[in-house]
């Protein structure tokens, strides 16, 4: 009788331990979508990255501030009119 209630507490114990391991489809699901946002989030860092990098190299090359320079060279010209 004894052996009989421990086999049987043994075999319930054991499926509780099958159901809690065994990943439900919304868990996965969910484990995809956040894979999939931590994806998208990465990319959009990476064009953001890329995008304010070509926008420095575009400063190097075409400042939107006059220099030094052109600001003397607009200086001589206005004194000669």
């Amino acid at each position: 009788m004894i052996m009989d209630f421990r086999l049987i507490v043994l075999v319930f114990v054991a499926l509780i331990i099958a159901v809690f391991a065994h990943p439900s489809e919304n868990s996965i699901i969910r484990e995809r979508r956040d894979v999939m946002d931590t994806m998208k989030s990465a990319w959009n860092d990476v064009v953001k990255t890329l995008s304010d990098a070509g926008d420095a190299v575009v400063h190097v090359f075409k400042p939107t501030e006059k220099s030094t320079l052109d600001k003397i060279a607009d200086g001589v010209k206005s004194l000669g009119q």
